[in-house]
C-alpha cells in the first residue's frame, strides 16, 4: 500500500467570491488527488467552526491562510508515510489534535479538507470510483452493507429567498421534487426544463430573473406563497401533475425570521406565535403537496418541533438542518423526542468524513431518513455527489440546475448513472 508523500493547501475562491481551502495530496507512487471544501451562508450556531483569518485588510477578514498554514506546516508533515487507507485513524487523530467539540482550534474547513483528500487518495489507490470506495468504507467500519441501487432523487432549488436571495422572500429555498419513479437522468432533464419554464413565467410578469447563491431565481414577490403559486404554474406549463409526477418542498430556514419568540413572515399580518406558524406550515404542506419540509422552526425550539411533527402528515420528510447540524448528540435527541424524521447531512458541519458516516449510521439504525446536501458557498468539486451515492441518501440537495458549481455535482451524478450503474 502506498504512503502519503506530500500534502499542500492553498486558497481558492468559492461561488460566493470568498476564499476557501483547496489542497493536493500526493502518494509515493505518483497518485495525486485534489479537493476543495465548501462554506455556508445560513449557518446554525451548533455547526463546527470554520477557521478564518479575521484580517480586515484582506478579503474582508474571510481569508483562510491560517487554515492552509496549519496543513502545510503542522498536519501535512505529520502524515508523511501514513497510508491513506487509515481513514478512521487519521480522522480520529485530527479530532484529537483539535481537542474541541466544534473544531474551533484547527477549523472544520481544515480537518475536512484533509479528510476528503485521504478518502479520494484511498479510492484512487484501490482503483475504485469514489462512491464505491465510500460505500466500502462505510461497510468496513460498521459491518453494514448499503446496496447501491439508485441515484438519490434531487431537490431542485428553483427559487431562492432568505439569506440566499437578493429579494423580499422570507423562506430560503423553494424546491421542485420529481417523483422517485423517474430515473435521475429523466428527473434532471425535467428539472432543467422546469427551470426554463419558470424563467419564461417570470419574464412574462416582468419580474427579475437574477439568480441567488444556489442558482435559483431570486424574484421580489408580494408573499412567500406567491413563489409556490408560480412554481405550480410552471409545473402545469410542463403538463405535470402536482402530487403525482412532482412535489414541492421548502427549506424554511426559520432562524432567519425568528425574533422575540415570534415568526415574522409577510404572509401573516403580525408576528406569529409558534402555534400560529405551525398551522401556517401545515396549510402549505396540504395545499401545495409539500414532500420535504426543512428547518420549519427555530433551531432551539425543540418542544415546538415535536408539535410540528405531530401536526403534519407522517408521509412528509420533516428535516432538521440547523436543528441537528450533522451532530450525533442532536440526532439522538431528535430520535428520542420524535422531533423530526429526517436529517440534513453536510460534512463541513461536523468536520471529518468518519464523523459524517457515524451520523449516517445512527440515522440508519433508527430508520431515520437522511439527505446529503451542499452549501451555498461551493466550488466545482463533486465529492459530495459521490458521497451521496455511496451512502444511498434519500435525496440530494445541490441547488438549481444552474451555475457551474451546482451542475458539476448534478453532472457527476448523471455520469455515475450512465457509466457506472448503467441505469
Amino acid at each position: 500500500m502506498s504512503k502519503i508523500k506530500k500534502i499542500i493547501a492553498y486558497e481558492v475562491i468559492d461561488s460566493r467570491s470568498f476564499p476557501t481551502l483547496e489542497g493536493r495530496l500526493t502518494l509515493d507512487n505518483g497518485i495525486e488527488v485534489v479537493s476543495s471544501v465548501p462554506s455556508g451562508t445560513s449557518i446554525g450556531k451548533y455547526e463546527a467552526v470554520e477557521l478564518r483569518d479575521g484580517d480586515d485588510n484582506r478579503f474582508s477578514g474571510q481569508g483562510v491562510t491560517r487554515a492552509a498554514g496549519f496543513i502545510n506546516d503542522l498536519i501535512g508533515p505529520k502524515l508523511i508515510n501514513v497510508s491513506p487507507s487509515k481513514q478512521i485513524d487519521i480522522d480520529n487523530w485530527l479530532i484529537k489534535a483539535d481537542g474541541t467539540n466544534n473544531k474551533s482550534r484547527l477549523g472544520a474547513n481544515t480537518t475536512l479538507l484533509i479528510s476528503e483528500l485521504v478518502t479520494k487518495a484511498a479510492a484512487k489507490e484501490k482503483q475504485l470510483p469514489l462512491f464505491r470506495y465510500i460505500n466500502e468504507l462505510y461497510h468496513s467500519t460498521y459491518r453494514e452493507e448499503i446496496t447501491i441501487e439508485r441515484i438519490p432523487s434531487p431537490l431542485f432549488n428553483l427559487i431562492n429567498g432568505g439569506k440566499h436571495g437578493s429579494n423580499n422572500l422570507d423562506i430560503q429555498e423553494f424546491w421542485v421534487i420529481l417523483s422517485s419513479n423517474y430515473s435521475f437522468g429523466k428527473a434532471y432533464q425535467m428539472g432543467v426544463e422546469l427551470f426554463h419554464e419558470l424563467k419564461e413565467i417570470l419574464n412574462s410578469r416582468e419580474v427579475s430573473t437574477t439568480v441567488g447563491d444556489e442558482g435559483g431565481f431570486s424574484p421580489s414577490l408580494v408573499a412567500n406563497i406567491d413563489a409556490l403559486e408560480i412554481l405550480s404554474e410552471a409545473i402545469i406549463g410542463r403538463r405535470l401533475k402536482l402530487g403525482l409526477d412532482i412535489f414541492l418542498g421548502l427549506d424554511v430556514a426559520a432562524n432567519y425570521f425568528f425574533h422575540n419568540d415570534r415568526y415574522q413572515v409577510r404572509d401573516i399580518p403580525h408576528p406569529a406565535k409558534p402555534s400560529e406558524f405551525i398551522e401556517f406550515l401545515n396549510t402549505l404542506v396540504q395545499k401545495y403537496s409539500i414532500l420535504v419540509l426543512e428547518d420549519g422552526l427555530n433551531e432551539d425550539s425543540w418542544d415546538d418541533w415535536v408539535k410540528l411533527s405531530n401536526r403534519v402528515s407522517k408521509e412528509i420528510y420533516l428535516a432538521g438542518d440547523d436543528l441537528l447540524a450533522t451532530n450525533k448528540e442532536k440526532l439522538t435527541k431528535a430520535i428520542k423526542m420524535h422531533a423530526c424524521n429526517t436529517i440534513i447531512i453536510k460534512p463541513n458541519q461536523i468536520g471529518t468524513i468518519s464523523e459524517t458516516l457515524s451520523v449516517i449510521n445512527l440515522a440508519r439504525k433508527n430508520k431515520f431518513n437522511y439527505i446529503v446536501a451542499h452549501r451555498s458557498g461551493e466550488t466545482n468539486d463533486s465529492f459530495i455527489a459521490d458521497f451521496a451515492v455511496g451512502v444511498q441518501s434519500d435525496f440530494i440537495k445541490f441547488g438549481a440546475p444552474c451555475r457551474g458549481e451546482r451542475v458539476a455535482k448534478y453532472n457527476r451524478l448523471w455520469q455515475i448513472e450512465r457509466e457506472e450503474l448503467k441505469i
